[in-house]
């Protein structure tokens, strides 16, 4: 009886102690914290009878735990305690735990466990900025923003390290993150090949003794472009004779001295600058020229250009002696058909004798030769520096073996000859030179007897327009050098507007009826369009003012056919000065382009995006008439008009014009 008096005793205080505590949890986690926040739970510990022992709060994560907090509570019957100690997750505080987690509080044997949470080391990098194609050399500026994983603001730090894996070395940048933002700026070394790179940025936070706590990673390619740096004359041989072919051709290297496919224009010039050859060809392919036969030795020059630069080499044209000899019946015929003076002394062979003969010839120059000797037919024979220039069988006659230049007379003799072509030569200069002063600054031909131009065609990429004023790009031009003031038009979508059948070319062909009521040529290619302005059709050295004013009226009627139209003219203008020679035959003006005219013009246009871009040149020559404003696109300076100088006058000029296009409709 008195055991189970004492069993049950010790049961009662058992079931005493056993609930005379208890933990409430009054919030839980969030789900989700970062290295370097703190925590902070509040909790309430409660007790029926007097009860004191140990509090304990403990962090496991991924079955690992460490021990946080410990203090000695005591509680009086029915009494209660609110605890809420911070908890930092720090590396000192509580090691490297991480990942899925829970707090664990103990207070005598009763014990509660909070819900999971993740504390993440994570930082998440977003790269800003859009442009990933880089020039080497030139400053690169990448901006970012980094976040905790949980949303929170980053302030730390950045690091990058660009990989070069055919290159010695990497190239490194750091910086500070603030507030989650982040600016990376470095620049690619000119030696750069072109391709991708990668870049490997890491963003991360440190705590207040140092140690790195949050990390992002982050991969990000770019792209370095190829840069002309360099543009090389190759000539395959550096001496040629006449009558040999020059091949040459221009190679555009880049940063790394890798070639660039782009196309070039070549310029051949003789000793006295004069130009022999022009030809727009693409870089890496041979241009070939055969050197006339009776070239006179000389130095050219190959001048290439490409993407604004410009290079040359030379080429030597050799000294070749040569004649040429012929035997026509008792004649000996020679000929000079090298290019210098030919005076050596030729042997001749009559029969057994031998007679010297001294030949003094000039290029392309020719002299006869009699041959005498008794009666009787001998082989002939011309040794030429040792070596015999073939053997002919003649029948001769004369009192002694001998050979004499012929006599003086008008065929032959090479002095009066020359007379004659200088007399008549500046006979034909004066008559030239009066009737070209004429012709280019006399009256204009009345409209009756002026004769009717024949119309042209001008092919463009999938369409045509008819005009009287056709211009045509030759290689070669006999004619003048002139100072043309050129526009330029690109249809950027002229394929798209072809599939539209929209009536498109009608407003093409108003253009060049525009052109040519302002005394302009007309030239067509793809999907350009140029207007040239030479003096030798306006009459005038002072064409700027004229195709600014074309342009305007031109942009006025793309505006007006745009508003109605359902596929719109995408148009690129651009006006431009340069050097051309040019020369009409027939109805056609042949002219060839110098330097790089046509290409500049043809890349302006490209640049336009439907405002009008100028040149330098042509700035320069409107000079006080208008007032611009430089612009660089894609490493190309242009100008755009802010104002011109009598605009009044234009305006009323362009309104008057439309006013006749209605009217023509």
């Amino acid at each position: 009886m008195k055991l189970r008096f004492l069993i049950l005793a010790i049961l009662v205080i058992f079931l005493i102690n056993s609930i005379s505590a208890e933990i409430v949890i009054q919030q839980n986690p969030s789900n989700l914290y970062n290295l370097g926040d703190t925590m902070s739970i509040p909790i309430k510990i409660t007790s029926l009878s007097e009860f004191g022992d140990r509090f304990l709060i403990k962090l496991i994560c991924n079955e690992a735990e460490t021990e946080l907090h410990r203090e000695y509570v005591l509680l009086q019957a029915g009494g209660e305690v609110e605890r809420n100690p911070p908890i930092p997750l720090i590396k000192s505080f509580i090691g490297d735990l991480k990942g899925i987690c829970r707090l664990k509080y103990v207070f005598g044997t009763e014990i509660k466990l909070t819900n999971e949470f993740t504390i993440s080391e994570l930082i998440n990098i977003n790269i800003t900025t859009k442009q990933n194609e880089f020039v080497p050399q030139t400053e690169i500026t990448l901006e970012g923003q980094a976040k905790r994983e949980n949303g929170e603001s980053v302030n730390g730090f950045v690091d990058m390290e660009l990989i070069r894996e055919n290159a010695s070395g990497s190239i490194f940048a750091s910086n500070t993150v603030k507030n989650s933002l982040f600016t990376l700026k470095f620049s690619l070394p000119k030696e750069t090949a072109s391709g991708q790179y990668l870049l490997k940025i890491k963003v991360y936070e440190k705590d207040s003794k140092g140690e790195i706590t949050n990390t992002g990673f982050y991969n990000y390619n770019i792209l370095a472009t190829q840069v002309p740096t360099n543009l090389e004359v190759f000539i395959e041989n550096q001496e040629l004779e006449p009558s040999e072919t020059l091949r040459t051709k221009a190679i555009l290297h880049d940063q790394t001295g890798q070639q660039i496919s782009s196309t070039s224009n070549i310029l051949i010039k003789n000793g006295k600058g004069k130009i022999i050859e022009q030809r727009e060809i693409s870089t890496d392919e041979f241009f070939e020229l055969q050197i006339p036969s009776n070239n006179l030795p000389d130095t050219w020059t190959i001048i290439a250009s490409s993407s604004e630069l410009t290079g040359q080499s030379l080429l030597k044209i050799k000294s070749v002696e040569k004649i040429e000899t012929q035997i026509v019946n008792k004649t000996l015929i020679i000929e000079n058909i090298g290019n210098v003076l030919y005076n050596h002394t030729l042997l001749i062979k009559i029969g057994a004798e031998s007679v010297n003969v001294d030949v003094l010839l000039k290029v392309g120059e020719s002299k006869k030769y009699g041959l005498s000797a008794p009666e009787g037919e001998y082989n002939i024979e011309v040794v030429i520096d040792g070596k015999s220039n073939g053997n002919e069988n003649v029948f001769l006659t004369g009192k002694a073996i001998d050979v004499q230049e012929n006599g003086f007379s008008l065929e032959n003799n090479t002095i009066i000859w020359i007379i004659i072509i200088i007399v008549l030569a500046f006979f034909g200069i004066k008559l030239f030179r009066r009737w070209h002063k004429k012709s280019f600054f006399g009256y204009p031909v009345s409209e009756k007897n002026r004769p009717e131009k024949k119309e042209e065609t001008i092919q463009l990429k999938k369409s045509s327009v008819i005009t009287k004023n056709k211009a045509e790009l030759s290689l070669s031009v006999k004619g003048d050098q002139q100072e043309v003031s050129l526009v330029c038009l690109k249809i950027k979508n002229i394929d798209k507007l072809k599939e539209s059948k929209t009536n498109y070319e009608e407003i093409l062909q108003k253009i060049v009826n525009m052109a040519e009521e302002q005394k302009a040529y007309i030239y067509g290619a793809q999907e350009n369009i140029f207007l040239i302005y030479a003096p030798t059709k306006t009459k005038t050295f002072k064409n700027e003012r004229t195709a600014i004013n074309t342009t305007r009226r031109i942009e006025s009627l793309v505006r007006e056919y745009n508003k109605m139209a359902r596929e719109k003219i995408i148009l690129g203008i651009s006006v431009n000065h340069g050097t051309i020679v040019a020369g009409a035959e027939g109805n056609v003006l042949k002219f060839m382009s110098m330097g790089t005219l046509m290409n500049s013009a043809k890349k302006l246009a490209s640049l336009s995006d439907g405002e009008l871009l100028l040149s330098e040149k042509i700035r320069d020559k409107l000079g006080a008439d208008i007032k611009t404003q430089k612009k660089e696109i894609s490493g190309t300076t242009a100008y755009i008009i802010k104002e011109i100088r009598d605009d009044e006058k234009s305006k009323e000029f362009i309104r008057k014009f439309m006013d006749r296009m209605d009217k023509g409709k």
